[in-house]
């Protein structure tokens, strides 16, 4: 799914924004997107596994999830014009892959403040019955 949250998130009108193909921090654990403000990393996917359904006998369901986190910072005292839109594009990268046969899709947002940098990082949730 990262590559195509990177791929969707590089066809965004992104203005000032660019999208790197590298994962958000360097070999030493320093995240990227706050030495570089305005640009743009997707995580490598994190997946789940959890119970679902368990019937009387061995036939189990289980939800998959995979979660991909987005992450960029801007200067929190000169947020940029589009930044509004650019979150809610970005949120709309919860319906990729329609035929995935995914039960349930989700998008959620959250910030912060660090260093006089506007954090925003977008969590982006594909689950799947199997």
């Amino acid at each position: 799914m990262r590559s195509e949250i990177i791929t969707y998130m590089r066809g965004l009108a992104l203005g000032t924004f660019n999208v790197s193909d590298e994962v958000p921090r360097n070999e030493s654990a320093e995240p990227l997107y706050m030495k570089n403000p305005k640009t743009i990393y997707a995580d490598i996917a994190q997946f789940e596994d959890t119970p679902f359904l368990a019937t009387l006998g061995s036939l189990s369901i289980h939800a998959k999830t995979t979660t991909v986190n987005v992450y960029f910072s801007v200067d929190a005292k000169n947020v940029p014009n589009n930044y509004d839109s650019l979150v809610s594009s970005m949120l709309d990268a919860r319906d990729l892959n329609t035929t995935e046969g995914f039960n349930d899709r989700s998008a959620e947002v959250s910030t912060s403040i660090e260093a006089d940098m506007l954090v925003t990082q977008v969590s982006l949730s594909y689950t799947k019955l199997r």
